[in-house]
């Protein structure tokens, strides 16, 4: 019998801690999606797509750079920090500074 009630025990934990991570990686990614979402949102606000992409992979590349670190360090890193700091360089540098050179060059009918 108490081997029998051990064994529940353990399931019964098992499937707790299973519950717990899901329900701390459903939080973390709804935390992520949301900042992502937004910082794209605006991107699309600007009327070019050229900026929309930038942020796109700048956020993939942000999530590449954290698994690095993370490599490097070997301890628990926010992942939604330093994405948007990558996205937002990206956001502003696209915004800016390629834009209007894209502008610029298609008046002058010039391509590259």
């Amino acid at each position: 019998v108490s081997t029998q009630i051990f064994f529940i025990r353990g399931i019964n934990a098992f499937y707790c801690k299973q519950l717990y991570q899901r329900r701390v990686w459903e939080a973390v990614v709804s935390t992520q999606s949301t900042g992502y979402s937004v910082l794209v949102g605006k991107a699309a606000t600007a009327d070019d797509w050229n900026t929309v992409m930038a942020c796109f992979f700048a956020i993939l590349i942000g999530m590449c750079l954290t698994l690095l670190i993370l490599a490097v360090v070997k301890r628990a890193l926010p992942a939604l920090p330093i994405s948007i700091f990558v996205g937002i360089v990206f956001f502003v540098g696209t915004r800016f500074c390629i834009k209007p050179l894209c502008d610029r060059l298609a008046i002058g009918q010039v391509y590259i």
